[in-house]
């Protein structure tokens, strides 16, 4: 169990896409001793999707000398080809039901502020240039690295803390996302995530200087900050890893933890330096991060009902592999293990049906660190009775076959996971923890709150 002494920083996300306004917060939350500090700073969601499907390419004026860089890099096409391989399981994935928080980092001296998404499926932060001049970047914040007085731009990525000597001189970095892309350069500055005591280190980031319309054009935000384990092009491009690290102030605890409402209308948030007990209704378990990479970790079978399904020992001592991620809306997993789950559940040939109203679903388990952790039925699917005759419903569950992400067979336990349970990063210890989510303390207000109106966007707006 967490300590009682640390300062943690949380930002408190609260969701857009209901059909009514809600309240939030924007307090200093004195709800127990362990968060006595805590910063709250409102969050929204986004219905774009944007997930990066590749990761750092030369551009064609840098090619040759780019690629002889990148020669004595670490980093090999196989690598490359995983990373493609899954992100573009999360584009579809969000194209299809997608739903992103977003809040705020500061970047520079003085600080800039941006509204970005916080992903645990990527590894940098990004944010648009004053020196992009796409129609998509002119929507939104841009990063002046001219006004920062601690800014240095960075000329490649495999020396992250080598000044460029000049722009002749800087590596390009090609980002494609679900429905576009984005090119941008490497920078060094300062950067703080937090309220108002933000945690603050001097780390590197992507200015990016040119961005396509999709997904940025119509975006609620400017960038991302990625918080995937370890796939940053270097440890100086791992924002979270370097706050943990050398922030001022010093991170007691190196974990952030994500807390997700079970309506869209709820609050949620992402905890920077801690764990918040009260988002927990159970103990927190700890497993280790079982592949550097993602939020990767083992679990040794499923369950229908508590009843076990046999299904991770034909995979050896390997077992059953999942990655938390906060980019993907839905659960995806290999064809053949999510079929049978599937047909378990009661879904016989697809991941939705028509039922019948009064028609009851199992419990969907896994057994991790040999306990069980379930989730109701009304958290792993939906239910519609539109265009319906009475006493019949469309069910469908938020499941998505896939094939090979890359990295073995694998399940991508994206929102519908994460609202069932309050999750944990530790990146010192290398290590994720997973805890059962008290949504009865979602409702609970600070009797000091401030509170203002949400305004509700469902998705196009």
């Amino acid at each position: 169990m967490a300590p009682t002494s640390w300062t943690a920083k949380t930002l408190l996300l609260m969701a857009l896409g209901a059909p009514q306004a809600a309240g939030v917060a924007l307090r200093r939350a004195h709800s127990s001793d362990a968060d006595a500090d805590v910063t709250t700073i409102r969050l929204h969601a986004t219905t774009a999707a944007y997930a990066p499907r590749s990761g750092a390419r030369p551009s064609l004026s840098l090619l040759s000398r780019a690629s002889a860089r990148r020669a004595q890099r670490g980093r090999t096409s196989a690598r490359a080809a995983r990373e493609v391989a899954y992100n573009t399981l999360r584009a579809q994935a969000q194209r299809i039901h997608a739903l992103q928080y977003y809040g705020k980092v500061m970047v520079g001296t003085p600080p800039q502020t941006f509204t970005v998404i916080f992903d645990t499926g990527s590894g940098h932060l990004m944010v648009p240039s004053v020196r992009c001049d796409s129609a998509a970047c002119e929507k939104h914040k841009r990063f002046h690295a001219n006004e920062s007085s601690t800014a240095v731009p960075i000329g490649w990525a495999d020396d992250p803390l080598t000044p460029a000597k000049d722009d002749t001189d800087r590596d390009t970095m090609v980002v494609n996302f679900a429905m576009g892309d984005a090119i941008g350069q490497y920078v060094r500055d300062r950067v703080c995530l937090g309220g108002e005591k933000s945690f603050c280190a001097t780390a590197d980031f992507v200015e990016m200087t040119e961005e396509s319309n999709n997904p940025f054009k119509d975006a609620e935000w400017d960038g991302i900050v990625g918080l995937g384990q370890s796939v940053s092009d270097a440890p100086e491009f791992n924002i979270f890893g370097v706050l943990a690290a050398n922030s001022t102030p010093s991170m007691k605890m190196p974990v952030f933890a994500v807390y997700l409402g079970q309506d869209i209308q709820d609050e949620a948030e992402i905890t920077f330096g801690g764990v918040r007990q009260e988002r927990m209704a159970g103990p927190m378990t700890w497993v280790p991060v079982y592949t550097e990479g993602y939020w990767q970790f083992q679990f040794t079978d499923f369950l229908i009902d508590g009843k076990p399904m046999n299904m991770c020992n034909k995979y050896g001592k390997r077992q059953c592999q999942a990655v938390l991620d906060t980019g993907s809306s839905l659960m995806m997993g290999p064809h053949d293990d999510l079929g049978v789950i599937l047909k378990a559940l009661g879904f016989a040939r697809d991941t939705q049906m028509n039922c019948t109203a009064g028609q009851k679903f199992p419990k969907l388990g896994f057994m991790i660190a040999n306990k069980t952790f379930e989730m109701e039925p009304d958290e792993y699917m939906d239910r519609s009775a539109d265009g319906h005759k009475a006493g019949t419903e469309t069910c469908w569950a938020h499941m998505m076959p896939v094939g090979d992400t890359g990295r073995g067979p694998i399940m991508v336990l994206g929102m519908p996971f994460m609202r069932a349970f309050y999750t944990a990063y530790d990146v010192k210890q290398k290590r994720i923890g997973i805890a059962p989510a008290n949504h009865k303390a979602a409702a609970k207000r600070d009797p000091d709150a401030v509170v203002e109106p949400l305004v509700a966007l469902r998705p196009g707006g």
